[in-house]
C-alpha cells in the first residue's frame, strides 16, 4: 500500500482525461525530464456522436453578370415539319384595271348553214347613166307544153322554158331579142301528127327567114330540125313562124323545141 502511494504521488501529473487537448497536455505534462523521461498517452477514445446542426446562414449577394460568350461553332439543327395551313384571309380590294391586250387571233370558220328559200324576183332598179358589162353567157331552150294548131304567119310559142340565161327569151311571146351584140347559134325541132295537115315553120331574124322546117312524111312520125349561126346586133329579135295552112298541127311537149345562145360577144 505505502509503495502503491508513493508510485501514484510520482506518476500523478503525467495522468490526464482522455483525449486532452494539445494544450491540456503541454501543461499537464512537466518538461521531459522533470519527473520522468516521458509523457505517455492512453489510447484514443471512441469517436463521439455528430452534434446538432447549425442555422443555416443567410443568402449571398448576386454576383455581377458575366461577359457575353462567344458565338457556338455547332452546325444547324434540321429542317422542321411544315406548320398546318392558316385560315384564309378576306378578300382584297379590286386591283386596278390592266391594259387591254392585243386581238387574239382568227377562230377558225364555222360550219355553212342552211340553204336559204330562193327569194322572188326584184323590182327594176333606177335608170343610170353607167352601162351595164354584158353578160358573159347568154343561152335558152323551151319546148311546147302542148300541141300547136294556127293559121299561116302565127308565132309558134314555146312557152316551157328549160333554160333561159340572161332573160333574153320571153316565154309568153315567143320572141328572143338580142341584148348583147355578137354571135350566136339557133336551132329548131318540130313534129307533126301521122295524119292531118303536114307542119313547116321558119325562123326568122327581125323578120326576115333564115331557114325553113317541115315534116311532110304523112303517117309517120318524124322531127325535123335546123340549125343557124347569126350575127346580131343590140335590139335584133329572132322567132319561129308557122307557114303551112290553117289547121296546122305541131307535136308539143318534148317532141318540139327551140333553142340559142350566144358564142362570142361583140363591141
Amino acid at each position: 500500500m505505502p509503495t502503491f502511494l508513493l508510485l501514484l504521488a510520482v506518476y500523478r501529473p503525467c495522468l490526464a482525461v482522455a483525449q486532452p487537448s494539445d494544450s491540456e497536455t503541454s501543461a499537464a505534462c512537466p518538461p521531459k525530464g522533470s519527473c520522468c523521461s516521458a509523457c505517455f498517452q492512453g489510447p484514443a477514445g471512441p469517436a463521439g456522436l455528430p452534434g446538432i446542426p447549425g442555422v443555416p446562414g443567410n443568402n449571398g449577394l448576386q454576383g455581377s453578370i458575366g461577359q457575353k460568350g462567344e458565338p457556338g461553332s455547332g452546325l444547324p439543327g434540321p429542317k422542321g415539319d411544315i406548320g398546318d395551313h392558316g385560315q384564309k384571309g378576306e378578300q382584297g380590294e379590286p386591283g386596278v384595271q390592266g391594259l387591254v391586250g392585243q386581238p387574239g387571233k382568227l377562230g377558225p370558220a364555222g360550219p355553212s348553214g342552211e340553204k336559204g328559200e330562193k327569194g322572188g324576183k326584184g323590182q327594176p332598179g333606177d335608170s343610170t347613166y353607167v352601162t351595164p358589162a354584158p353578160p358573159s353567157v347568154v343561152a335558152f331552150s323551151a319546148s311546147l307544153s302542148s300541141s300547136f294548131t294556127g293559121n299561116s304567119g302565127d308565132v309558134v310559142v314555146f312557152d316551157n322554158i328549160k333554160t333561159n340565161i340572161g332573160d333574153a327569151y320571153d316565154s309568153e311571146t315567143g320572141v328572143f331579142t338580142c341584148l348583147t351584140a355578137g354571135v350566136y347559134f339557133f336551132s329548131v325541132t318540130i313534129m307533126g301528127f301521122t295524119s292531118g295537115p303536114r307542119p313547116k315553120a321558119q325562123l326568122e331574124i327581125n323578120g326576115q327567114r333564115i331557114f325553113y322546117v317541115r315534116d311532110s312524111h304523112s303517117g309517120y312520125n318524124h322531127q325535123s330540125s335546123n340549125s343557124a349561126v347569126l350575127v346580131m346586133a343590140s335590139g335584133d329579135t329572132v322567132r319561129i313562124t308557122n307557114q303551112s295552112s290553117s289547121g296546122t298541127s305541131v307535136r308539143g311537149y318534148s317532141y318540139s323545141s327551140f333553142s340559142g345562145f350566144l358564142i362570142k360577144a361583140m363591141q
